[in-house]
């Protein structure tokens, strides 16, 4: 399995929320946790914003990043009590 590259992963989540919703702002993303997901390259990050045009709750999404081709493979929106549950 490949070494983890945190800050590969993180950019790459940041880079897919960034085209979708604009700049976030450093205060309202979040990541949970980065974890392998068994396949080769890939990991599953778990991570939160609040949406600038929401109602300041907090959003929570899983999802499976491929760093070596640096693109989302999937996401999902997820709940809260969802962060500790393993993958």
């Amino acid at each position: 399995m490949t070494k983890i590259n945190a800050n590969e992963i993180v950019n790459v989540v940041i880079n897919v929320l960034i085209s979708s919703y604009g700049n976030l702002g450093y205060a309202s993303f979040k990541i949970h946790s980065i974890k392998p997901n068994g396949k080769k390259d890939r990991y599953v990050a778990k991570y939160s914003f609040i949406p600038r045009d929401g109602e300041n709750e907090r959003i929570y999404y899983e999802a499976r990043v491929d760093i070596k081709d640096k693109k989302l493979v999937e996401f999902e929106e997820i709940k809260e009590k969802d962060l500790e549950n393993d993958d």
